[in-house]
């Protein structure tokens, strides 16, 4: 509920934090199961916060504050097939050491400082203007590039 979250927010996270920024947070994490990390239940709200904290806003921060200073690539790896759990931290171990879609990627940017080449989909630079991400996929296309954008003002 609102009220389990903003008591969650305001005891475990942000105890200094000002209404105001706790309030902002419930609009940008709303308690609509249609939003948020996919897990269909109002859990999904906490954790698609505490994702966002824990893992996407270092991530994208990170990669804001390097464009234009190196080159930077990103992805995202979203799995469906895998029972109860599809994606998950660390489901992306396989591709690298299993060789699978990622490892060729890796192995020429290792080489080369890019990871293009070959008859992959062509990755392009992640920059602030154009943030481009690559995503692997599960299914009959393995990979797509889109934008990573998703929830960024949130963050």
């Amino acid at each position: 509920t609102d009220t389990h979250f903003e008591e969650y927010i305001q005891t475990y996270l942000f105890p200094d934090a000002p209404p105001t920024t706790t309030q902002e947070l419930m609009e940008f994490y709303p308690a609509n199961i249609s939003q948020g990390s996919p897990f269909d239940t109002g859990f999904k709200r906490i954790a698609a916060f505490q994702g966002d904290v824990t893992f996407e806003a270092p991530r994208l921060f990170l990669l804001q504050q390097r464009s234009g200073k190196q080159p930077l690539w990103t992805y995202i790896k979203r799995l469906k097939t895998v029972p109860v759990l599809g994606s998950f931290h660390g489901s992306d171990i396989s591709s690298v050491y299993g060789g699978e879609d990622l490892a060729p990627h890796l192995v020429r940017f290792v080489n080369n400082l890019d990871p293009n080449g070959g008859t992959d989909l062509y990755w392009p630079q992640y920059t602030t203007g154009k943030p481009h991400m690559l995503e692997f996929l599960d299914g009959s296309i393995p990979q797509a590039l889109t934008e990573d954008t998703y929830r960024v003002e949130a963050m």
